[in-house]
């Protein structure tokens, strides 16, 4: 990816974004889009805890891919959930 070194004003300017926006020139011609750090950071984040992510991955039941695609070309009659709610 290209780097642009950006200086004050525009740096302030671009400082202080939380959300991406539209750039233009004094005409109005769009140049580009910018995304700020702050924008991607907090979406990227995994919105599960580490015991919640263990728990998932330890839990049995469920269909395999194939059986789940044969159903949905309606190749069977079995409308199982693919997966079980435990109360």
């Amino acid at each position: 990816m290209n780097r642009i070194t950006v200086v004050d004003p525009l740096k302030q300017q671009l400082g202080g974004l939380a959300e991406p926006v539209e750039v233009v020139d004094e005409k109005g011609r769009r140049l580009g889009h910018f995304v700020p750090t702050l924008a991607t950071t907090a979406s990227d984040a995994c919105p599960y805890t580490t015991e919640e992510l263990q728990r998932m991955h330890s839990e049995e039941g469920g269909r395999a891919l194939p059986e789940i695609c044969k159903s949905l070309e309606g190749g069977s009659t079995d409308r199982s959930p693919v997966w079980a709610v435990e109360p």
